[in-house]
């Protein structure tokens, strides 16, 4: 896992001499985020968009010039160097393109397992594109959502096919009806998205909403459970949540896994690896006595069933390590009660 070892690097924007007005790239902004909801908002003043399953990325782009940076601006044009050159030949202008850089399997879903080891900027990524913030300079934030992706579906109207850059398409209305067709499909759920409402970065907002067909999100680790025969692997890994400042012991995963992983993940691990045991709240005594420790900045990204009553996440199947998101930042997600949101 390379890319998970690497250390982010953080570059300046540039800026592009022209024989004319110079480009200056925009600059990256922190992204609107979702919040989790337990059932599909109704009325036609929502549309709906499915939920990718990769990274958050925002697209820089002056003229030729491209930056790609993650939810907390970290330039990864490197990375994911594979759009790079599709990007760079969008717009002869300017623009701030918020999106997901996804990896493809071989059933068309978005696939996180494989975009995890498709880090090195030559291996084939789609970043799909879901609004825009910015153009020609013109801050498009304050306009209602509906007219952005107007916007945007215009500014990606003329992309050749084989272009590794996809308009997110949308349905206006019938949300119902669009969860059952990607839970069928096999896809994490639905984006819904209040189509009045302007763009509100930095912030978990109700105007954006993700109904998820299965529970899914990442945890702090904090170390792992060694194997019962061999060295050099690991049998699990023990999960945490920051909440209120404290870690939260959330349980542990130990499927989803291959014999390649585990021994990937251990050699991860070994980097971070401590004798000293992180201050985690609520861990078992018999959990802590066989644990093996890091220090808790590492993300798992881990699919489960339901949180128990006393916390604990039910049936784990682990999905890969992520880096594009603090630690400190990673709480508990549970859905609101369901309520009337029609009115946004």
């Amino acid at each position: 896992m390379p890319a998970v070892k690497a250390a982010l690097r953080t570059k300046r924007p540039s800026r592009r001499d022209s024989e004319s007005t110079p480009l200056v790239l925009p600059q990256f902004r922190p992204p609107q985020l979702a919040t989790l909801e337990r059932r599909v908002p109704t009325g036609d003043n929502w549309l709906f968009e499915m939920k990718l399953d990769g990274y958050r990325m925002q697209a820089a782009i002056a003229g030729d010039q491209v930056r790609l940076y993650t939810r907390k601006g970290h330039d990864w044009t490197r990375q994911f160097g594979y759009v790079a050159p599709a990007l760079s030949r969008l717009t002869k202008g300017t623009a701030l393109i918020d999106g997901e850089l996804c990896a493809i399997d071989e059933h068309g879903r978005t696939n996180f397992t494989l975009l995890k080891n498709s880090l090195d900027g030559h291996k084939p990524v789609v970043f799909y594109a879901f609004d825009l913030l910015e153009q020609d300079g013109e801050d498009l934030a304050p306009l209602p959502q509906l007219e952005r992706k107007a916007r945007l579906e215009a500014l990606l109207s003329d992309l050749p096919d084989d272009a590794p850059i996809a308009y997110s398409d949308h349905i206006v209305g019938d949300g119902e009806a669009v969860f059952r067709a990607m839970c069928e499909g096999g896809h994490e759920g639905v984006i819904a998205k209040a189509i009045n409402a302007r763009y509100y970065g930095g912030d978990r907002s109700t105007a954006w909403q993700k109904i998820k067909c299965v529970q899914r999100q990442e945890f702090v680790v904090i170390g792992w459970r060694p194997p019962e025969y061999g060295v050099d692997n690991v049998r699990g890994l023990f999960l945490a949540t920051y909440e209120d400042g404290k870690l939260v012991y959330r349980g542990g995963v130990g499927t989803g896994f291959t014999d390649k992983l585990r021994r990937d993940v251990w050699e991860v691990l070994q980097l971070i690896r401590t004798d000293e045991r992180p201050p985690v709240v609520g861990m078992p005594r018999t959990e802590m006595r066989v644990a093996r420790w890091v220090e808790p900045r590492l993300l798992a990204e881990v699919e489960y069933t339901e949180i128990t009553p006393d916390g604990l996440i039910r049936h784990p199947s682990f999905k890969g390590l992520r880096e594009d998101k603090p630690a400190s930042e990673v709480h508990l997600e549970e859905a609101e009660d369901a309520h009337n949101t029609s009115s946004l």
